[in-house]
């Protein structure tokens, strides 16, 4: 009865993690330093560290972590549109696809393909290993439910964050609403 009980425990606790999913720094934590490798944007061709080149203009990362490509394109073309909405405040965005070996040139492509279908100018586009410190330090979850992390700051610090944004007239609107509280 013990086990039935632990075991039913422990698969209610998966599904609530599915559900609700934790990833990424939270509200008011501190960005760091990171190095992935650019490939698109105004880093390409580096391994420059976002904060760092943009040290306190308002700023978004996606980190994702095997999310659908459709949705992947419309948050990059919604973040590239809100950097040229908002070039006055500098913002600047960055989406970064957690892999390696052939998962980071599968990225790599689909991400460079994306800047050329759908004209990207702005946002900027790089890959990072699961193992990099950064996943780490930016509390990144790599599990399979984790799809995306979306991180919005302003200062070095952290104002607002999503976890597997839907890129759905609601999701798209809440990331409009995140970026609007960091560019004012």
């Amino acid at each position: 009865m013990k086990r039935t009980i632990v075991a039913l425990g422990s698969a209610l606790a998966a599904l609530a993690l599915a559900k609700g999913a934790s990833s990424g720094l939270s509200k008011g934590e501190d960005v760091t330093p990171f190095h992935p490798n650019h490939f698109a944007g105004p880093l390409a061709g580096t391994t420059n560290c976002f904060p760092c080149t943009f040290q306190n203009r308002p700023q978004v990362q996606v980190w994702v972590n095997g999310d659908r490509p459709e949705n992947v394109a419309k948050i990059a073309e919604r973040l590239d549109a809100a950097m040229k909405a908002n070039g006055k405040a500098e913002f600047k965005a960055l989406v970064v696809f957690v892999g390696e070996g052939e998962k980071a040139e599968k990225a790599k492509e689909a991400g460079l393909a994306l800047v050329k279908k759908e004209g990207l100018k702005n946002v900027a586009m790089a890959t990072i290993a699961p193992s990099n410190e950064a996943v780490k330090a930016y509390k990144i979850n790599v599990s399979p439910d984790v799809k995306n992390t979306v991180i919005v700051y302003r200062n070095w610090k952290v104002q607002d964050k999503m976890v597997n944004l839907s890129a759905d007239a609601a999701g798209l609107k809440a990331l409009d609403g995140a970026i609007a509280s960091v560019v004012k």
